[in-house]
C-alpha cells in the first residue's frame, strides 16, 4: 500500500508541477494583440514575449539537468519552480517592455526545472512496470497545462479587460497548485548523487554534437517546433483583425485544437512498431504541409480544421524524433535528450525572426509560405539522413545477423 501511495503522490505532484510550468509559459500567446497595443510595439516585438521564455527554458534545461544529477531532483524541482513563480508575480507590475522580455527569459530558465527532472525522477523512484503510465500522465499534463493556460488567459482578459489582472490570475492559480506540489511531493528514496563536473558534461555534449545524424534530427525538430508554435502566435494576431474580429476568449478556444496532437501522439508508438521512427517523422511533416493548405484558406472553418491537422502532424513528428534520438545514443542519453530540448525550444525562440519578414511583406499568406519553406527543409534533412546514414545502419544489422564483422563507412 505504501508503494501505491508513493506512486500516486509522486505522479500527481510532478503532473501538477508540469501544469504550473506551462500555465506560466503559454498564457500570453492568445493575448499577443493586446500586448502589442499595451506596450505600443510591433508584432515581432510582441512575439518576443513567447520567444524569450522558450530560449530561457532551452538553456535552463542543460544547466538544471546537470545540477540535478549532483544535488537531486527534489530540490531542483521545488526551488526552480518557486523561483519561476516569483517572476510570475512580478511580471504584471513591469511597465518597461525590455525588462518584461528579460524577466520572461529568466522565468523560462527557472521553469525548466520540471522538464529537466521529471523523467529521471520517475525512473529512479518508480518500478519499471509503473513508468509508462506515469510518463503518459506527465505528457498529457504538459498538453493540459498549455491548453488551460491559453483558455484561462483568454477568458480572464474578457472579464477583467486588464493584462495585469490576467497575469495575477495565472500567477495566483499557479501558486495554489504549487502549494499542493510542495505538500505532496515525496522525498527521494533511490537517488544516488554524482559529482558535478562541468568539463565532463561539456565533453559529453560535444560528443553528441559531432554526430551528423543527431544534428540532422536536432535541426529538424527545431524547425518543426519553430513553425508550429510561431504560426499559432501570428494566427492570434490575424484572427484579432478584420475580417474575423474574434475576441480574446474566442481566440483562446482555438488552442483546444491541440487535443488533436495529444491523440496523435498516443498512436505514434504503434505506427513506429510497424514502419519505424523515420517514416513517422516524414508522415508528421507531410501532415503539417497538408495543414498549411487548409490554413491558407480564409474560411474560418477550414482554418480550424487546419489547426487540428497541424497539431496532429507536429506531435506525431515530435514523438517519433524524440524516440529516434534515444535509440541512436548508447551512452549519455540524458545529455542527448537535453540537447534535443535545447534545439526544440531554441527553434521556437528563433522561429519568429524567420517568419516575421514574410508576415511584414505578405501578411498571413507570407506566414504560410515561410512555414512551408521550413517544412520542406525538414523533408530535405530527412532525405539526407536516409541517404547517408540509413544504408549504413541496414548493412550493420544484416552483418550482425550473419555474424560477420564489417568496418562501418565514415
Amino acid at each position: 500500500m505504501k508503494n501505491i501511495t508513493h506512486y500516486n503522490s509522486l505522479t500527481i505532484s510532478i503532473c501538477l508541477c508540469s501544469i504550473v510550468t506551462f500555465l506560466n509559459i503559454y498564457w500570453l500567446q492568445p493575448l499577443l494583440p493586446l500586448l502589442q497595443q499595451s506596450f505600443a510595439i510591433t508584432p515581432l516585438a510582441a512575439n518576443l514575449a513567447m520567444s524569450a521564455p522558450f530560449l530561457g527554458m532551452g538553456l535552463g534545461l542543460l544547466i538544471l539537468a546537470s545540477l540535478s544529477d549532483a544535488i537531486g531532483r527534489y530540490p531542483i524541482l521545488l526551488c526552480g519552480t518557486a523561483a519561476g513563480l516569483c517572476v510570475s508575480l512580478s511580471l504584471p507590475l513591469v511597465e518597461n517592455y525590455t525588462l518584461f522580455i528579460f524577466l520572461r527569459f529568466i522565468q523560462g530558465a527557472f521553469l525548466a526545472a520540471c522538464p529537466a527532472v521529471a523523467i529521471p525522477f520517475f525512473r529512479e523512484e518508480l518500478r519499471k512496470s509503473w513508468l509508462p503510465s506515469a510518463v503518459g500522465f506527465y505528457i498529457a499534463c504538459n498538453t493540459l497545462g498549455g491548453i488551460s493556460s491559453r483558455l484561462i488567459s483568454g477568458i480572464g482578459i474578457e472579464y477583467f479587460d486588464s493584462l495585469r489582472a490576467t497575469g495575477y490570475i495565472i500567477a495566483l492559480l499557479s501558486c495554489a497548485l504549487f502549494a499542493l506540489v510542495f505538500l505532496f511531493l515525496p522525498k527521494q528514496r533511490h537517488f544516488i548523487a554524482e559529482k558535478f563536473n562541468l568539463t565532463t558534461s561539456l565533453k559529453q555534449f560535444s560528443i553528441h554534437l559531432k554526430r551528423p545524424q543527431l544534428i540532422l534530427i536536432y535541426l529538424l525538430i527545431g524547425l518543426a517546433f519553430g513553425c508550429f508554435v510561431n504560426l499559432f502566435s501570428y494566427l492570434m494576431i490575424v484572427l484579432e483583425g478584420s475580417p474575423y474580429d474574434l475576441p480574446s476568449w474566442a481566440r483562446s478556444l482555438m488552442f483546444l485544437t491541440f487535443l488533436g496532437g495529444t491523440l496523435s501522439a498516443s498512436f505514434a508508438g504503434q505506427f513506429a512498431k510497424k514502419h519505424g521512427q523515420l517514416a513517422g517523422i516524414i508522415t508528421g511533416i507531410i501532415i503539417m504541409l497538408g495543414a498549411n493548405v487548409l490554413l491558407s484558406n480564409s474560411d474560418l472553418t477550414l482554418m480550424v480544421m487546419g489547426m487540428v491537422t497541424i497539431a496532429i502532424g507536429f506531435f506525431f513528428c515530435h514523438t517519433q524524433a524524440s524516440t529516434l534520438v534515444g535509440k541512436m545514443v548508447n551512452k549519455g542519453k540524458g545529455s542527448a535528450q537535453a540537447l534535443y530540448s535545447l534545439f526544440y525550444y531554441t527553434g521556437a525562440s528563433l522561429g519568429v525572426f524567420f517568419i516575421d519578414p514574410f508576415y511584414q511583406h505578405w501578411g498571413w499568406p507570407g506566414v504560410i509560405a515561410s512555414t512551408t519553406i521550413a517544412l520542406v527543409i525538414c523533408l530535405v534533412l530527412v532525405a539526407i539522413y536516409q541517404l547517408k546514414f540509413l544504408p549504413q545502419h541496414i548493412l550493420v544489422l544484416q552483418d550482425a545477423k550473419s555474424a560477420r564483422k564489417i568496418v562501418p563507412r565514415c
